[in-house]
C-alpha cells in the first residue's frame, strides 16, 4: 500500500508545526518524539515532518494514521484539532482511513 500525500495535507502539517512552536509548553498540542516514545506511541511532530518531507505514506504508517484519525475525527478542542492537523488534518485522515479499511 502506498498513498500519495496531497499538498493540502503537507501544508496543514507544516502550519500546525509552526503554530505549535509558538505556543507555551502548557498549550502545546501533539507529542514530540521523546514524549511519544515514553508512551510507546507515534509522535505527531514526527508524523508532521514525515508528511512534509515525503511524497507517499506506506503500509504501517498509513494504518497508524488511519487509527489516529478514527480517534480524533470528532476533534473539538484547540489541542485536539492541532494534533489532528499535525497528522495531515481531517480530510487527509478520512482519505487514508478509507483507503486502509476499504481495500
Amino acid at each position: 500500500m502506498r498513498i500519495e500525500i496531497p499538498k493540502y495535507a503537507k501544508n496543514l502539517a507544516k502550519k500546525a508545526l509552526e503554530e505549535r512552536k509558538e505556543l507555551p509548553k502548557s498549550k502545546k498540542f501533539g507529542l514530540d518524539k521523546k514524549q511519544a516514545s515514553k508512551l510507546k506511541i507515534n509522535s505527531g511532530v514526527e508524523r508532521a515532518k514525515q508528511l512534509i518531507n515525503n511524497k507517499y505514506i506506506k503500509g504501517e504508517d498509513a494504518k497508524s494514521l488511519a487509527r489516529f484519525y478514527s480517534r480524533f475525527k470528532n476533534a473539538k478542542t484547540k489541542k485536539e484539532v492541532g494534533a489532528l492537523n499535525l497528522w495531515g488534518g481531517k480530510r487527509f485522515g478520512k482519505k487514508v482511513y478509507n483507503e486502509v479499511y476499504n481495500e
